[in-house]
């Protein structure tokens, strides 16, 4: 019996994180590590005085550090993810109750849930950027409803996140539970 399936009878079904996953899962977070700095040296090298393909320098900046945040996210929960599986193995019902403990305290939620609001942001300027470093968009107008666009989808992104990460904290979601 376990706690957070209420009394009802569970099973140790197997993972689908097994160890050759795990490794793949960390050497494409490293890879893709590398490309996100490499990408922010570039383009500090393409525009060293201006904001590029950002509003301003501050949205740059801005960007910078939603960015350092959302990886932070990201590094945390693949390190999670090997201490899970090193401490239990790769049982599936066995890594839920420990990722439920983890997350149930505070400053771990509050974490978590800082780390997907940075992604968000992240998204949001990140693709509204990248559709004017296209040469979309440039139009102050049509640059606005740009950003109120990515703003909304990476706000319904973050929300829905949040709504999995709630199941893990109270044992239900919050927006899709009877």
């Amino acid at each position: 019996m376990w706690p957070a399936l209420r009394g009802g009878s569970s099973f140790a079904a197997a993972s689908p994180v097994t160890w050759m996953s795990l490794v793949a899962h960390t050497i494409v977070v490293v890879v893709f590590l590398g490309a996100y700095a490499r990408g922010w040296s570039t383009l500090n090298l393409e525009f060293p005085e201006e904001a590029g393909p950002y509003r301003s320098e501050g949205c740059r900046r801005l960007q910078k550090l939603a960015g350092g945040m959302a990886w932070a996210l990201v590094v945390a929960h693949v390190a999670l993810q090997w201490f899970m599986t090193v401490r239990v193995g790769p049982v599936a019902l066995s890594q839920y109750e420990l990722l439920r403990r983890f997350l149930s305290r505070p400053l771990v939620l509050g974490f978590y849930v800082l780390g997907l609001a940075a992604l968000g942001l992240f998204m949001s300027q990140g693709i509204a950027a990248s559709v004017r470093a296209w040469g979309l968009a440039r139009r102050h107008e049509s640059s606005r409803w740009l950003e109120v666009g990515c703003t909304l989808a990476s706000a319904v992104t973050v929300l829905l996140a949040i709504n999995v990460l709630s199941h893990f904290v109270t044992g239900r979601a919050y927006w899709m539970s009877p």
